[in-house]
């Protein structure tokens, strides 16, 4: 497959990315083209309202996709949820409005445990907290997650790295006032 050009940026990413590596925008996923023995796939169409309810259909919620009073059946060999059970989308993250930057659960992490070395934990939370706000940095670098604040990872990233060496120079100087009496 060709690579794909951004239609915002111009830059040049691989063909099944979902979003630009440059900037973020959402690309058009290429689908490769159907075998021409093959039919075209069904469109959802809404039963006629006095046929009865297809064996495993789910009825969807009002206001919902598909129109209300319609019913689907899940796609063959799918498990339905129970009542009540949240179905999580396939995504890590969830979709959102293209330019909305939220704070990713790792970046969350890593402030925490930043916060809790400068205070009284040092290397002991600021070395995980460096890996948490890399880990969100490195999706945001690779485009699986242009949603999250990239800003805001740096931020807990760097907040680690100073509360890690503030704690080692911190017992380099207690250290140096009173031996190894002063641990």
């Amino acid at each position: 497959m060709s690579d794909v050009k951004c239609p915002h940026c111009g830059g040049i990413n691989e063909s099944n990315a979902a979003f630009c590596g440059t900037c973020g925008t959402p690309l058009a996923v290429q689908q490769p083209p159907a075998p021409a023995n093959q039919p075209p796939p069904q469109t959802w169409q809404p039963p006629a309202s006095n046929q009865p309810l297809p064996p495993g259909a789910i009825p969807a919620p009002p206001g919902a996709y598909p129109p209300s009073g319609a019913y689907a059946a899940p796609p063959p060999g799918a498990i339905p949820a129970p009542p009540g059970v949240y179905q999580q989308s396939q995504g890590v993250y969830p979709p959102m409005a293209p330019g909305v930057k939220v704070t990713g659960q790792n970046t969350k992490w890593a402030l925490g445990l930043g916060i809790a070395a400068l205070f009284c934990c040092g290397p002991f939370t600021a070395i995980p907290g460096i890996f948490f706000a890399k880990k969100d940095m490195d999706e945001i670098a690779a485009g699986r997650a242009p949603q999250l604040n990239e800003g805001s990872a740096k931020g807990a990233f760097y907040l680690n790295i100073i509360a890690l060496i503030l704690s080692v120079i911190g017992w380099l100087f207690v250290w140096s006032r009173n031996g190894l009496h002063g641990f």
